[in-house]
């Protein structure tokens, strides 16, 4: 039990961590490291048709110009020598996409013919307000979006193998706000898998619905906020101080969903008791005390100079 709780608990918030700004940072480190330049004849002809018309530019072309998606990309691959081996062509096409995987945009879902997509797009932008950037970030996915995607399913297995309602909530908000915010298709299909669950095993007058979405939202929004400020305090910088990035926002999430948890009541799985919680809003004093048990619960050493100044900016807010 306990190893299936770890593996929820990492999943959850490793998808929300990777799926935020230090995420992304991780993304473009990879992106330098492993999608290199195109050196041999069949990257050439997989790029061909970007190279000559364009389409797309840098970060739709995979999505667009019909030769980024498997089949295409053989195709291609196929076309560029005449005198080699099937074996050949397939490690060609193999070597090109798994460059191009480790790209910040990432291989298409599904290739869109240009003119259908431009047309598509302003309407969702018009009519839903759905961006034109994210609507394509969503159906291209890299590297690092399919990890955390498998986290994410990893972890919605296990909440459905036990059937915990609070559990798969808290999935389903965690994980769909990290989809959100990193246009994750993966980790957006494992939140609705999540929630119809959640929905389907939920028993009448049981609170634990309701808690596990609370629970989940405050956890990765602590994640995706953590992540922002550590990004723009410059640990984005490198891979291994992106990937630092990333493990301090999950480690305050995790915290963060401790808190949430007691909060709500509980340990963190369904109760059998019907009693709902009591909701209102915290006095100043409460929030100063949640504040620096928060403070005096993280792991390691503070510095005395770090510490007098939470202590004083707690001071002044109440």
């Amino acid at each position: 039990m306990n190893g299936r709780k770890t593996l929820f608990t990492g999943g959850m918030l490793g998808d929300a961590a990777l799926g935020g700004a230090s995420g992304h940072g991780v993304a473009h480190q990879l992106a330098e490291w492993i999608n290199t330049a195109n050196t041999t004849a069949y990257d050439k002809a997989i790029d061909s048709v970007y190279l000559s018309t364009h389409v797309g530019g840098s970060q739709l072309h995979h999505l667009l110009d019909g030769q980024h998606d498997i089949f295409g990309a053989f195709e291609a691959s196929a076309r560029a020598l005449p005198n080699d081996t099937l074996w050949q062509e397939l490690m060609g096409t193999a070597g090109h996409l798994g460059k191009d995987l480790f790209s910040v945009s990432g291989l298409p879902v599904v290739s869109l013919d240009p003119a259908g997509y431009a047309s598509a797009s302003s309407w969702l932008q018009e009519h839903l307000f759905i961006p034109k950037h994210w609507l394509g970030d969503l159906l291209q996915i890299n590297g690092l979006e399919l990890f955390a995607g498998v986290l994410s399913s990893a972890a919605v297995v296990v909440g459905c193998r036990q059937a915990d309602v609070r559990q798969l909530a808290e999935l389903a908000s965690a994980g769909g706000l990290a989809g959100v915010l990193s246009a994750n298709p993966i980790g957006l299909c494992a939140a609705v898998v999540a929630l119809a669950m959640a929905c389907k095993v939920q028993r009448a007058g049981d609170p634990a619905l309701q808690q596990g979405l609370l629970v989940g939202a405050g956890t990765a929004g602590s994640v995706a906020l953590a992540g922002a400020g550590l990004t723009a305090l410059g640990l984005g910088g490198g891979l291994l101080p992106a990937l630092g990035a990333v493990a301090l926002s999950a480690t305050l999430g995790m915290y963060v969903r401790r808190f949430l948890i007691r909060a709500v009541g509980g340990d963190g799985s369904s109760a059998t008791s019907h009693e709902r919680p009591h909701w209102r809003i915290p006095t100043p004093q409460e929030l100063d005390r949640l504040a620096r048990s928060l403070v005096e619960s993280i792991p390691g050493p503070i510095s005395p100079d770090i510490s007098s100044a939470i202590n004083a900016r707690l001071s002044a807010s109440v």
